[in-house]
């Protein structure tokens, strides 16, 4: 019998460690595509979302599960606050609640109410593998967390189920939530998620339930972004402030030294030691000059280096297991792209690279999925008006995995 699962997502307060541009910042080894450092533009108010959404799922046990599978569909709604700390990471508190269905011995439909409040982990997996960028409109967010679950909790539920209890306990989040960038502060969620706790949370079970019982949840939903949507990095090193006043300290120090010569040649030892200040201010003032000058230069080869990344867009396009062909929503994303490669430089070479999970099936059986995941996305391309000119296509084999573990089943565009 097909399993269902379940999962709810919402709202909480969450404290998190904010990054702030107090401390001057040495920029000069940033990484062009930072995935975690060089952000300055955090604040404790920035990076905000807050999630609704709704959809549909299942619980079931870990053992026998009786009746038809459409017996244990039931509704579900969530509201969700989540605080980036950085353009990959970050944490989310849900409130959800709903109503799931079961079948008990007698195979008689029971149904019985649920609230959950957990916390989650995020990982922006789209940031962290293509580099942070913040006009892509699609994000895979994978996480996983700890909550608290409750059901049963009505008076009607109780005499339906001849349970006369609250039933509660501790469990366990996961989840991908697809995210589709629609304006610079809304998001439209596709979420598969899902709980893992006790089998004693559910009112129907009995001695062949099993000992736990999981649940998955599919829902649609929205995110309103607030406070600071993006991240900036911080240009490095001293200002022309900074630079100034260095000088104006070595300036005040030479006259300092001059003042003490000609008023008392016997102060000779302070006069030594205030000439020597005065050569190491100016020595840190012309440090800080070349600092500045270094920094300029970086940030000016950093700011043509985005300009390319602008205009030569990355992609990555996820399959299901021992699927090549393109959805509705995969070719809406290549679409975009397409707009993005014909806009751009018309020199530029875009490899498609296919993978697959070898961690299952037969090895030729995988290389043969890669390389047609790779072919039909190039031939999408194609069809888009992509000059076939700047586009090549390949099947990478186990060795060159973009994940680590299950989950290859990807196509990248760079």
């Amino acid at each position: 019998m097909k399993r269902f699962y379940i999962a709810a997502l919402a709202v909480a307060l969450l404290s998190s460690v904010t990054m702030t541009g107090q401390e001057k910042k040495d920029t000069s080894a940033v990484d062009p595509k930072p995935s975690f450092a060089g952000f300055v533009t955090n604040g404790f108010w920035d990076n905000w979302e807050l999630s609704v959404g709704g959809g549909i799922g299942a619980a079931l046990f870990g053992n026998e599960n009786p009746g038809a599978a459409g017996d244990y569909i039931g509704g579900m709604g969530s509201i969700s606050a989540t605080k980036w700390l950085n353009p990959v990471f970050g944490l989310r508190a849900v409130l959800e609640g709903g109503g799931y269905s079961s079948v008990n011995a007698a195979l008689e439909k029971k149904s019985w109410p649920y609230l959950s409040l957990h916390a989650d982990f995020m990982m922006n997996l789209s940031n962290w593998i293509g580099g942070y960028k913040e006009r892509r409109v699609y994000y895979a967010v994978p996480y996983f967390g700890m909550g608290y679950m409750a059901s049963n909790f009505t008076k009607k539920a109780q005499e339906a189920n001849d349970f006369p209890y609250v039933n509660q306990n501790f469990v366990v989040s996961w989840g991908l939530l697809n995210k589709f960038r629609v304006s610079n502060s809304v998001d439209v969620n596709l979420e598969i998620g899902g709980l893992l706790g006790k089998n004693e949370i559910s009112p129907v079970r009995d001695v062949n339930s099993g000992p736990f019982l999981t649940s998955l949840n599919a829902s649609v939903g929205i995110s309103y972004r607030f406070g600071k949507r993006d991240f900036e990095r911080g240009a490095a090193g001293y200002t022309m402030d900074d630079i100034n006043a260095l000088k104006a300290e070595a300036a005040r120090a030479a006259e300092q030294a001059k003042a003490q010569n000609t008023a008392n040649e016997d102060l000779s030892d302070e006069l030594a030691q205030a000439q020597k200040d005065a050569a190491a201010a100016q020595q840190r003032a012309d440090q800080a000059e070349k600092q500045l000058a270094d920094a300029q230069a970086e940030l000016e080869a950093l700011k043509q280096q985005m300009a390319l990344d602008a205009a030569t867009p990355e992609e990555t396009i996820f399959f299901d297991y021992e699927v090549w062909g393109l959805d509705a929503v995969d070719m809406t994303t290549l679409q975009e792209l397409a707009k993005k490669m014909l806009a751009g430089p018309k020199d530029y070479v875009y490899t498609i690279t296919g993978y697959a999970d070898f961690t299952t099936g037969a090895r030729s059986n995988n290389i043969s999925i890669a390389e047609r995941r790779a072919k039909s996305v190039y031939d999408y391309l194609v069809s888009l008006g992509v000059p076939a000119a700047q586009l090549t296509h390949q099947g990478a084999g186990p060795d060159a995995q973009p994940f680590t573990g299950r989950g290859n089943q990807s196509v990248t565009i760079k």
